[in-house]
């Protein structure tokens, strides 16, 4: 892995770092509870998105 994710990092990924970083977040996405009120990506915890919102 060229460089690690981040925290608040998965809304500012680029096609490439998602082909790069696949499986990180896959595993980071799988049961996903919080939606990005910006951009709809969504994650396990609120601290990888940049605004987070609890899923219903």
């Amino acid at each position: 892995m060229a460089k690690s994710l981040k925290p608040k990092s998965l809304c500012k990924l680029s096609r490439h770092e998602i082909e790069e970083h696949f499986a990180d977040l896959a595993r980071l996405t799988h049961s996903s509870q919080y939606l990005c009120t910006k951009c709809a990506r969504s994650a396990q915890d609120k601290k990888w998105l940049c605004k987070p919102q609890k899923a219903r």
